[in-house]
């Protein structure tokens, strides 16, 4: 028989320790059980590998070409364990990661900016996109949703709301005939919807549903409804973080404060998810606790 890696490893340590009794002990293992593998070694190569006496034991001269082996085996299990254990300790390697516009610059990037940091061999790969994307046949390690989810996930993270508003110009305001009294009256207004909002577009405040309106004009992202908006072109429903800029302008104004949206963080890891994206995870709680529009919550 061929002799085993494990056979060779204790054999090494025989030697080293020029005793069986220590070896044994060095090794967790009982006296006879070293003695046993030490013969079963020489049987297996058809030749004596120690000269054994009641005080000694001493290589014979096949031992001591085997024992040269025997270390080399041993430094390179010490490389190997060495090298994966200094890969655990600095993460290396690309994690990708997807969230709706609306988050990437408040949110996502400066995550990544403290990830980076965090682990200078990592690289990131981000994918902005309003449209449901597949986690596994694009290869996502990680996405950041908004609303509520369901199907391809195998884990879902709560980071935290994302709060809403419905905005519109002061020109388009003026012309529809200045701020309605009762917000039932916005259902007659223009309005902007992404197409994952569905039709009819429904909008609740307080948990009830306040409004339900037949948008005129559909979009594939949160900055064109941003875009559109400031164009005069109707109501659109914005994170308030998206239209911060745009109100501090004056170009546009806030009509009333919708329901907030859960933001998720979302992976298909069905047990404990990677090392890389558990860090990613924790430092967008910890851009969420800083983020005036956003509250954060460590549901982790």
């Amino acid at each position: 028989m061929r002799p085993s890696l494990d056979d060779m490893i204790v054999f090494r340590s025989v030697v080293d320790a020029r005793s069986f009794t220590l070896a044994a002990e060095r090794l967790g293992r009982a006296k006879s059980a070293v003695s046993q593998i030490v013969s079963r070694l020489e049987a297996d190569l058809n030749c004596r590998l120690l000269h054994r006496t009641t005080r000694a034991l001493s290589l014979t001269e096949a031992g001591a070409r085997f024992f040269a082996h025997c270390n080399d085996l041993q430094r390179a299990y010490d490389s190997a364990v060495a090298d994966v254990s200094a890969n655990a300790a600095e993460l290396s390697g690309t994690l990708f990661v997807t969230m709706p516009h609306a988050l990437s610059a408040p949110l996502v990037a400066p995550a990544t900016a403290l990830f980076i940091r965090r682990h200078p061999k990592m690289r990131v790969r981000l994918v902005t996109a309003d449209r449901p994307i597949d986690l596994v046949e694009e290869r996502i390690d990680l996405a950041v949703r908004v609303g509520a989810q369901a199907g391809q996930a195998a884990r879902i993270v709560t980071l935290g709301s994302l709060t809403e508003s419905l905005y519109a110009s002061p020109d388009y305001i003026r012309r529809a005939g200045g701020v309605p009294a009762e917000t039932a009256a916005l259902q007659t207004w223009d309005h902007i919807a992404n197409e994952w909002q569905g039709d009819p577009v429904t909008y609740r405040l307080g948990g009830a549903v306040a409004l339900r309106v037949s948008p005129r004009i559909r979009c594939d992202t949160v900055l064109d409804s941003l875009g559109l908006a400031d164009q005069g072109l109707g109501v659109a429903l914005l994170p308030d973080l998206v239209a911060r800029q745009a109100v501090s302008d004056g170009r546009l104004l806030p009509l009333c404060r919708v329901d907030a949206s859960a933001v998720h963080a979302v992976h298909n890891f069905a047990s404990a998810a990677p090392r890389k994206v558990a860090d990613f995870i924790q430092a967008l709680h910890e851009v969420l606790r800083d983020q005036p529009v956003l509250s954060g919550q460590a549901d982790a």
